[in-house]
């Protein structure tokens, strides 16, 4: 009967069914869980993360490369902040990756509870049903909560679409018989030196296509990439459509704005083999800053994060953004990738390709020039995902 010890309930309700990594933002109601997790787990199995759309990513990418389902905790007043990616990336509508929810319980009906809670308490279910998320509310027992998870396991699985574990206050017990959770001792307390290889020329001679078909070039056959939504990813769709080449080694990342990088960490969780690159956007990185700040001083070696940078969300008129290049920069260079590199030119670029050898940020700075008419992809979303996912087979 609840509350369950929290050991016994991961070694066997959510291990005996295939779940051993879990990315979320902490809630008071998982709290005798959430704390097992960070006194016994690695970073490699547990990442606490910025917000919750950051964990929808993280588990999104590391079902595409391990074909494995990942916990992604949150409180019900932050299923909101899931709500992006799992609406225009995870749900079976767009590209279908199962994942499997755990939303803790605030504002219960007919349970006293804080104010902020008075809204979404109440409603959160009608909220989950209203975006046709499968769900149930854990059991009382054990043996309940084990064949609740499976049966939900097996529907996200089978009809590709996150689903949903709802857990009241109480229970858990508290983790009493483990270490205190910690700061992981391997996490970087001294930032690299950032390179800036800056042209002189008055004018920025490198237009976004420019600069993503010079990192094209170096995407060897064995490397993936992820690009992000708006003209990243349609200009590089082009590039591999004019060279004739196969569509499966890129994941279109055509959703969830600012969680094109998150998405491409979860993959590496999965993928060594070859280098991973994630084409972003200036917009799309600044968005959710917070969580590239968390992953960047976890980043494998394999990954490299090209930030192209024209200042402004082109895909929508070219608005621009509310920060200077200035301090663009310098936010970015307190960032804990192994090497940074600024450019602004082919030359820089290249070079730049060239040197990463570690977890690497590269910013590159572009001009404004675009083409009006960018082809978008004749594939479904479901089938990019197949072609991607076969590159792990």
């Amino acid at each position: 009967m609840r509350p369950f010890d929290p050991r016994q309930f991961y070694e066997e309700a959510l291990k005996a069914n295939g779940i051993s990594v879990a990315f979320g933002v902490p809630d008071s109601s998982l709290s005798g869980l959430l704390s097992y997790f960070s006194s016994t787990k690695p970073v490699s199995e547990h990442i606490v993360t910025a917000n919750e759309g950051g964990a929808v990513a993280l588990a999104a990418g590391y079902y595409l490369s391990t074909r494995r389902i990942a916990l992604v905790y949150m409180q019900n007043s932050g299923f909101a902040n899931a709500l992006n990616p799992l609406q225009s990336l995870m749900a079976k509508e767009v590209f279908g990756i199962p994942m499997l929810l755990m939303i803790g319980w605030r504002g219960k009906p007919g349970e006293k509870d804080e104010p902020q809670h008075a809204l979404i308490g109440p409603r959160i279910l009608d909220n989950i049903e209203a975006n046709d998320f499968p769900y149930k509310v854990i059991p009382d027992t054990l043996s309940g909560a084990k064949e609740t998870i499976a049966e939900l396991v097996a529907k996200s699985l089978r009809d590709s679409t996150p689903v949903a574990l709802i857990v009241p206050r109480e229970t858990f017990l508290e983790n009493e018989n483990e270490a205190p959770s910690q700061i992981p001792p391997d996490l970087p307390t001294r930032h690299a030196k950032v390179e800036q290889w800056m042209s002189s020329e008055p004018d920025l001679p490198l237009s976004r296509e420019l600069a993503i078909r010079c990192v094209h070039r170096h995407i060897k056959s064995t490397d993936l990439s992820v690009s992000s939504l708006g003209g990243n990813s349609r200009e590089l769709y082009m590039i591999l459509k004019e060279n004739g080449e196969a569509l499966g080694r890129n994941f279109f990342c055509i959703g969830g704005m600012g969680h094109a990088f998150g998405l491409a960490h979860g993959i590496t969780m999965g993928y060594s083999s070859g280098r991973m690159f994630c084409i972003d956007g200036d917009g799309s990185f600044l968005m959710h800053i917070g969580n590239n700040a968390v992953l960047a001083g976890i980043s494998p070696p394999n990954m490299i994060h090209v930030v192209i940078y024209n200042g402004v969300h082109s895909s929508t008129g070219s608005q621009a953004l509310t920060i200077s290049k200035e301090s663009f920069l310098a936010m970015s260079a307190g960032l804990s990738y192994k090497q940074k590199f600024f450019v602004d030119d082919a030359e820089g670029l290249e070079r730049a390709c060239e040197s990463a050898s570690e977890s690497t940020l590269i910013i590159v700075a572009v001009n404004d020039l675009v083409k009006k008419s960018l082809p978008r992809p004749s594939e479904s979303a479901q089938e990019l995902k197949d072609l991607y996912m076969k590159s792990f087979i």
